[in-house]
């Protein structure tokens, strides 16, 4: 929860209660991959697939994992992966998550919004 928590209280204000059930009420253990830090357990990752596109469902890095260049690399590996399997990789991201700029950078185009997210999708 600390990788958003900024992003999340921007955007609609933080209630931990609501927080918690939210997560236990959606959180699939069978979808969840634990990211690995030299050894320590430094977020995790949520990646869909379906027929047509790879959805990056999650990616969360503890805040002191974060710009070490981690995320851009599960980022490469994820859209490798949809290259070899020639299929579009999608993903949302709140509008105050300054992480859209690196999936700008990876060439991630906006293709709809929420009121709160960025939908956003490779071609």
């Amino acid at each position: 929860m600390d990788a958003l928590k900024e992003y999340v209280h921007q955007t609609w204000g933080w209630d931990d209660q609501f927080q918690q059930q939210f997560h236990h009420d959606s959180f699939d253990p069978k979808e969840t991959k634990i990211i690995l830090e030299k050894g320590i357990d430094a977020g995790f990752l949520i990646l869909l697939e379906d027929e047509k596109e790879l959805e990056l469902k999650e990616i969360n890095l503890l805040q002191k994992f974060q710009n070490n260049g981690i995320g851009s690399n599960i980022l490469k590996e994820v859209l490798k992966q949809g290259k070899e399997q020639e299929k579009a990789v999608k993903l949302q991201v709140l509008k105050v998550n300054p992480a859209i700029k690196l999936y700008r950078r990876y060439g991630f185009e906006v293709y709809d919004e929420t009121d709160t997210h960025y939908l956003m999708k490779t071609r």
